[in-house]
């Protein structure tokens, strides 16, 4: 499978740190997109923005349950984070999500991908009841996961339905247009071709 991706993040207005993070990590025939969301801002949101993404790097092919509950022990003790998981995998044309906390997912597709995040906060607590939504998707379709700092607005742009070769541009557009300035705002578009 070949994966042509694009992303943008900006940091809140007066910040210069964003505590978004974004990755696309290569597994064993498998890629695994992801948003994490340190909660404040600035530098102490981004560190256990960091911390996530340096578990799902060195684990890209585990589980997503297991992903998931390797981070939520890595940010005890930080401020905590929101995160999106997406696997899509090559052989089988599986797309597989979990997220937890206010982390946006919207699937462009004929076939009904609709996944959603549950309610809560990686590194706080118990972590809620994970759940993982698995589909078939289409080679073509048009992923997107994006953090709240973009306008839940987003999904309705008729872009989307018509993407440029060049996912960056189309990335950078829709956080230009739906990024909230009061917040860390990130935006990652992929599509299986």
């Amino acid at each position: 499978m070949k994966l042509t991706w694009g992303a943008h993040i900006r940091a809140k207005g007066g910040q210069q740190v964003s505590g978004d993070g974004y990755d696309v990590i290569e597994g064993k025939g498998s890629r695994l997109l992801t948003i994490v969301d340190g909660l404040g801002g600035g530098v102490e949101a981004a560190r256990p923005t960091a911390l996530a993404l340096d578990v799902l790097r060195a684990n890209p092919d585990k589980p997503l349950k297991e992903l998931i509950e390797r981070c939520h022990t890595a940010l005890h003790g930080t401020r905590g984070a929101v995160i999106g998981l997406l696997r899509l995998e090559e052989n089988n044309q599986r797309a597989s999500y979990i997220g937890v906390g206010n982390i946006g997912i919207h699937v462009v597709s004929d076939q009904m991908i609709k996944p959603i995040s549950k309610n809560g906060i990686l590194g706080h607590r118990q972590l809620p009841t994970l759940l993982e939504m698995t589909y078939t998707y289409n080679i073509g379709d048009l992923f997107m996961l994006y953090s709240d700092g973009i306008s839940t607005r987003v999904i309705s742009d008729s872009a989307l339905n018509h993407p440029p070769a060049d996912l960056k541009v189309l990335a950078v557009d829709l956080l230009e247009r739906y990024g909230k300035t009061i917040d860390d705002a990130t935006v990652l578009v992929a599509k299986p071709h």
